[in-house]
């Protein structure tokens, strides 16, 4: 079953989503839902703070897309993995060729000649029941489905083992329901920062950016009663990482689940230098696909049903 969400943007500079849910229909071949935008002002600058549970977006599987959000980025950021505990970004790059095929079939299919939308959902599953490429993630496009056997052939020496496992369970591991997120940033554009939904979204986050790089900034999620502030070395509260053109982020435990990840909108980045210690390099944004796949909770993939209340 493929599952997709156009989300069209009258006003690029909302940041609150609100959802238009429908039903999955268990027999359909497809569903298309529409979420819409409800503008919201916010500031990087704002306290960060998440709760025990998602309320803010409690029956929902739509994420906020990417808006408009102009800001002049001050912070210097790192180019290596902050020490944050389930982070990960190998020193490690699919393939251009690779890069520009999945990137060539999103557009034609998603994106081209549709204004306004910027983040189209797809839906599948893995499954022992099918041959070949399509056992983790059969129902997606068979591009996607491509893409996520060569990451996980790719990313094999790369993660501890455990984490490798979450990502790309064997045949024999029992069916799960799996999203393919789609998102398209045009320069100057970024995302709130956020914490991927409590009650829908499982451990294990997989995310590569096509076409640009960006600044992907984590946040801890303060305690009740603290200021959620830290120091500029060992227990920072923030840390701002470049994510370069075919790089791959993963996500998971800590880092999944008590810090957030946002992109602040600005047309460019400033990044430490690569060449000249103490330097930086200051890095133009360029239109960016980001590809993320996530393991959706056990009745998730269900939406919209009246009497039944919510994935806890």
């Amino acid at each position: 079953m493929i599952a997709v969400n156009y989300t069209r943007q009258s006003e690029r500079e909302g940041s609150q989503l609100c959802e238009e849910s429908m039903a999955l229909d268990q027999t359909a071949d497809s569903a298309e839902m529409l979420s819409i935008y409800k503008p919201e002002a916010w500031s990087p600058s704002s306290p960060v703070a998440i709760g025990d549970s998602d309320t803010d977006s409690v029956d929902s599987l739509f994420d906020e897309s990417p808006h408009r959000q102009l800001h002049v980025f001050t912070r210097v950021a790192g180019r290596a993995a902050p020490p944050i505990p389930g982070l990960f970004v190998p020193d490690i790059r699919i393939s251009a060729e690779l890069a520009n095929e999945v990137t060539q079939k999103c557009m034609e299919m998603y994106f081209d000649g549709r204004h306004g939308i910027n983040q189209v959902m797809l839906f599948g599953r893995s499954t022992s029941e099918v041959e070949g490429d399509a056992t983790l993630g059969a129902g997606l496009p068979p591009f996607l489905v491509s893409l996520l056997h060569k990451l996980r052939d790719l990313l094999q020496p790369a993660l501890p083992q455990q984490i490798h496992a979450l990502l790309f369970p064997g045949k024999s591991a029992p069916s799960r329901a799996r999203q393919a997120i789609l998102n398209l940033y045009n320069p100057g554009e970024g995302i709130s920062p956020h914490v991927d939904l409590l009650k829908r979204f499982d451990d294990g986050i997989l995310g590569i950016s096509f076409g640009s790089g960006c600044v992907m900034s984590f946040e801890k999620v303060r305690s009740e009663g603290k200021s959620g502030s830290g120091s500029e070395h060992g227990d920072s509260a923030r840390w701002d990482l470049y994510l370069p053109e075919r790089s791959i982020l993963v996500l998971s435990g800590e880092a999944r689940y008590q810090w957030t990840h946002g992109i602040e909108g600005t047309l460019k980045d400033v990044v430490k230098s690569e060449t000249k210690d103490g330097d930086h390099d200051t890095i133009r944004r360029g239109t960016r696909l980001s590809i993320t796949y996530r393991w959706l909770l056990p009745g998730a993939d269900i939406v919209g049903e009246p009497d039944q209340p919510p994935s806890e």
